[in-house]
């Protein structure tokens, strides 16, 4: 199996923002201020009850910017047909001047499905035609002649335009915890965002908070070295920090997060368990980061060098300037 530390030594490391905006001025100048302060992306989500669509919402960045990266988090595969999704992704990337970055998952939000009428088939069903969408994409991509026959796409010879700016197109990430995804991912993907616990299945969160345990993410960039074989030292791993806080007071800031954490995992039919218990698994948690400037900026070199996680998404919600001098002190690193 591949070391993590040695793709992660030659890796700078970046840090990216998830925008969240009540409207399209305020999602144009949160993409400035997101460039102002140093990180590499800025992304959208893809959900019908966000405010605008994510790749309208990137353009809209994109010409109110030079430098900030433009990223999905992440495009549900089953609301775009391939095809048509691989047009729009180059699109962006000319449009943008070669700033896309394209993620995409299997899609996870019941609500998503039940309100539009589309089917919310099994994990298996998805993660398949997850595969099949990002095979078909990247050969668009190439702007060669695609035919391509699968269980659920059938291509013939199309050609993909227009030709991206960035060489082989844009970088493509995928997100997930399960082995079976993160394999998938591993053989496919340019960065893969490895995630802790998912509350929006209709699956409860373990009660012993497992999937939060350092053990467990050495687990997922196991099961990504093993499926990668050499590709591994090609593949950026990425974490989505789930709660972060910088304070002088850690214990005070984690013990408010597990309340909130608690009430979210109870909407779907989980537990936490007892405050005391999960309290160290928390503050250790690889997707969790609370102390000081130097306390966190020690905890994020030291996943990048043991397990090779060099880019750090911040949790949903925050702005720019929560995290600023993180960025700032750690960026390119």
């Amino acid at each position: 199996m591949a070391n993590p530390s040695d793709a992660a030594m030659t890796r700078p490391m970046r840090f990216g923002l998830i925008a969240s905006a009540n409207n399209a001025s305020e999602l144009v100048e949160l993409g400035r201020e997101a460039e102002l302060a140093g990180y590499s992306t800025i992304a959208l989500n893809d959900h019908f009850n966000s405010p605008v669509a994510p790749l309208l919402g990137l353009q809209a960045i994109a010409s109110a910017t030079s430098n900030v990266r433009l990223s999905t988090a992440v495009l549900n595969q089953d609301l775009r047909h391939p095809a048509v999704l691989a047009k729009e992704l180059a699109t962006l990337d000319v449009l943008s001047g070669g700033r896309l970055e394209v993620g995409l998952g299997a899609g996870w939000v019941q609500a998503d499905y039940a309100q539009s009428g589309i089917s919310f088939d099994d994990a298996p069903k998805r993660i398949a035609r997850l595969r099949e969408t990002i095979e078909i994409v990247k050969s668009l991509f190439s702007t060669r002649a695609c035919t391509f026959v699968g269980e659920h796409f059938t291509i013939t010879e199309l050609e993909g335009t227009p030709a991206t700016i960035q060489p082989g197109g844009a970088p493509i990430m995928i997100g997930g915890g399960g082995a079976k995804i993160l394999s998938m991912a591993a053989r496919h993907a340019d960065i893969i965002q490895v995630l802790g616990a998912s509350f929006g299945t209709g699956g409860a969160v373990v009660d012993d908070m497992s999937s939060f345990r350092i053990d467990a993410f050495e687990e997922r960039v196991g099961w990504i070295s093993t499926a990668a074989g050499d590709r591994f030292a090609d593949i950026e791993l990425s974490l989505m920090l789930v709660f972060a806080v910088i304070t002088d007071d850690a214990e005070a800031a984690a013990r408010g997060f597990l309340d909130v954490l608690s009430a979210t995992v109870s909407r779907y039919g989980g537990e936490v368990g007892d405050v005391d218990v999960r309290l160290q698994t928390l503050l250790d948690s690889p997707v969790v980061a609370i102390g000081t400037l130097d306390e966190i900026s020690d905890k994020l070199r030291t996943l990048r060098d043991t397990l090779g996680f060099n880019y750090f998404v911040m949790p949903y919600g925050a702005r720019p300037a929560d995290f600023s001098a993180i960025v700032e002190r750690l960026t390119g690193t």
